[in-house]
């Protein structure tokens, strides 16, 4: 069911609502005032025999699994025509996230990306609703290619580096060689690159990336080509100082 297929995705619950000629029907209604429900179909917009799904959670899951079941059901009703070719640029990402499980701030991309300039003055204020210098290129639903505009100033860099609650001797002891090259006079540089895969698997028509690649790993990231993952002998572990220790699994 599409509640079993969200729930991949962290997602507790899905509920329906059906667009009828006498307004929207479901079991979920009673809980929803006739203003509001009349609100709803309005804002979506939808007509007889159309039918609304909603999910409540964390905003960045929800877009994520609703996304996912809205390509599941245009796949299944065959409302995807396969000759068209969308292009589409992503813009305004957001440069920070809130990682709620270890409740600090982070990196959308990475910590190198380039504030938006007109919203510098948030980085004090309202960090998360700062934009990125990112941007990506989607056909057809894939990213195709992506970039961004990297941080020159040595002050805005050690800025990000605090919001992301890096103390100044773990920035001085990662990333000191690389926040004293900025102090030089960095001009601004952006780039832009193409996954010549992606788009090569969308010309061939096909939906898995291992058609157009020449020996490609296995769904486990095993090489048959090459024949590994293979066992190492303990002679090639003892020169790189690795140590495999066993783990042991209590069953309950």
């Amino acid at each position: 069911t599409y509640t079993q297929f969200v729930s991949l995705f962290g997602i507790s619950g899905l509920a329906w609502m059906k667009c009828q000629s006498e307004g929207l029907n479901s079991n979920i209604t009673k809980f929803f005032s006739s203003d509001l429900l009349i609100d709803l179909q309005n804002r979506m917009q939808c007509e007889i025999g159309d039918l609304i799904l909603i999910a409540g959670g964390e905003e960045a899951r929800i877009n994520q699994s609703l996304d996912h079941l809205r390509r599941k059901i245009a796949k299944e009703r065959d409302l995807i025509d396969p000759s068209s070719m969308h292009f589409v640029w992503i813009t305004d990402f957001p440069l920070l996230r809130w990682n709620a499980d270890e409740r600090r701030i982070e990196s959308e991309h990475h910590p190198f990306t380039s504030p938006h300039p007109e919203d510098l003055e948030m980085l004090n204020t309202d960090p998360l609703k700062v934009r990125a210098l990112a941007y990506d290129l989607v056909l057809n639903g894939y990213e195709i290619g992506g970039g961004s505009q990297r941080i020159h100033n040595s002050e805005l860099q050690n800025k990000i580096f605090e919001l992301l609650h890096l103390s100044k001797n773990a920035i001085q002891e990662k990333f000191g060689f690389f926040v004293e090259a900025l102090e030089y006079g960095t001009p601004p540089h952006l780039g832009f690159a193409f996954g010549l895969d992606r788009i090569v698997m969308i010309l061939a028509k096909t939906e898995n990336i291992r058609d157009v690649i020449a020996f490609p790993k296995t769904q486990k990231a095993s090489d048959l080509m090459m024949q590994t993952p293979a066992k190492v002998e303990k002679k090639q572990l003892n020169e790189l100082k690795v140590q495999i220790e066993p783990i042991e699994i209590i069953w309950t």
